[in-house]
């Protein structure tokens, strides 16, 4: 699967509370940028007819409620099974990309395209990009900022960092690293440099 080459697509991905909203934020308002997120694309193409039979096959009747998969009932298999993520990701991955990709197809006549994706590495999408974007921040801001957002203790906040891909492993795949530790008075000067050499292609 291809982007359209001529067009100006790139993506932003990054670990849990290291500042993936107020990028996309700025980008959006400032830098007259569409954002695309996989993971709204994920909530639609997850409930969608054929994608609700396929898991409701693989997982049980359990896991859907009036037509619908019951998001927490699925999510307690496969977060604590990694062969059952998996299969959850063989159904769910292809079907989110195609539509992603529909989407940035369409946005892209019309202004530059930034698409986010928490797993974008992971996912092995990365390569369907020239310029990716990695947000990191220092790992204490990044706790603390996870701590307030979702009112949790240090150690819960501390768990859900470790389950993820770790910046050192993701950044051999990023074009751009972009550090939000300082606030975004700082940090615009690194996405307005980006913005300008993105429009310049």
């Amino acid at each position: 699967m291809e982007t359209k080459r001529n067009k100006v697509v790139a993506a932003l991905t990054g670990s849990i509370a290291t500042g993936k909203t107020v990028v996309l934020d700025y980008f959006r308002k400032n830098l007259g940028f569409e954002v695309v997120s996989a993971d709204a694309v994920g909530h639609e193409v997850i409930q969608m007819a054929e994608t609700v039979e396929k898991i409701r096959k693989n997982f049980g009747d359990k896991v859907v409620s009036g037509g619908q998969i019951d998001r927490r009932a699925l999510g307690k298999i496969v977060f604590s099974d990694k062969e059952a993520l998996l299969k959850l990701n063989e159904i769910t991955h292809p079907a989110i990309l195609k539509k992603t990709f529909e989407i940035i197809d369409d946005l892209s006549q019309k202004a530059p395209v930034i698409l986010e994706a928490a797993i974008l590495i992971e996912a092995g999408w990365n390569k369907y990009f020239d310029t990716v974007m990695l947000t990191w921040c220092k790992p204490e801001i990044q706790l603390s900022r996870l701590m307030t957002r979702d009112s949790i203790s240090r150690e819960e906040a501390e768990k859900r960092i470790k389950s993820q891909m770790g910046f050192e492993e993701k950044k051999p795949f990023a074009t751009h690293i972009i550090d939000t530790s300082y606030g975004i008075e700082v940090t615009k000067i690194t996405l307005e440099k980006i913005a300008s050499e993105l429009l310049k292609k």
